[in-house]
């Protein structure tokens, strides 16, 4: 995880959803998506909640395509944003979930095109391919881009196994002031943010901490429904 990432409240609930979800996809042969409020029968993962066989779960980015199939749909989800103010690292570039229904959150059993590296578990096996393809094999690109190969198996990488979520559980969160410290590669500019923002994330724990402290629950939303 990298150590300006933000996440909902609600972050327990919402990975028990995944979880359910990723477990759900590794043990459905059939690729037709599936509606949340109704995941098919399955035998109880025996090492991870997350499943058995999986190796990097892409939980943490800056967006991603999704996939023609292999989805886990979860419809009215109070913690997503309504499709306007969902935005990738590309500002301008209109959300993948725009087709679907307002407060749709998608989980895929694996994760397409996918940018930035924010948060993600890799699984022991996932742990040995990943030291050998990154470590020993090659590494002449940033990262995030080298991971993404090793996911979809492209660049000389066979493919592995990486749910993904969108929108993501774990964002970049920018805080009030200049703009150039949001990052040690940007480029150099005298922008000035006058209130801190967290992209995609509607009850942000940085911006609510301290009505957590206090014990309140009437947590500041951060792009409130507008109808």
């Amino acid at each position: 995880m990298e150590d300006d990432v933000d996440w909902d409240v609600r972050l327990k609930y919402l990975l028990k959803d995944f979880a359910l979800s990723a477990h759900a996809l590794a043990q459905n042969s059939d690729s037709s998506n599936i509606e949340f409020g109704n995941l098919p029968q399955t035998t109880p993962p025996k090492i991870s909640p997350y499943g058995d066989d999986w190796d990097l779960l892409w939980l943490g980015h800056c967006g991603m395509k999704l996939p023609g199939a292999g989805l886990v749909v979860h419809s009215n989800d109070p913690s997503v944003p309504e499709p306007q103010y969902l935005h990738s690292w590309d500002k301008d570039e209109r959300t993948p979930l725009g087709t679907y229904p307002a407060h749709t959150r998608v989980v895929m059993r694996q994760s397409t095109a996918s940018v930035c590296s924010l948060a993600y578990a890799i699984s022991q096996r996932g742990a040995r391919k990943l030291l050998y393809g990154l470590g020993l094999k090659k590494l002449d690109a940033p990262f995030d881009v080298m991971l993404r190969a090793w996911c979809q198996g492209s660049d000389g990488y066979e493919q592995h196994i990486c749910p993904g979520v969108l929108p993501q559980l774990f964002d970049h969160h920018r805080r009030r002031g200049p703009k150039s410290v949001d990052s040690d590669i940007s480029k150099p500019n005298e922008a000035y943010r006058d209130k801190p923002v967290t992209l995609n994330i509607r009850w942000s724990v940085r911006m609510n901490m301290e009505k957590m402290l206090r014990g309140e629950t009437d947590y500041d939303d951060q792009y409130p429904d507008t109808s």
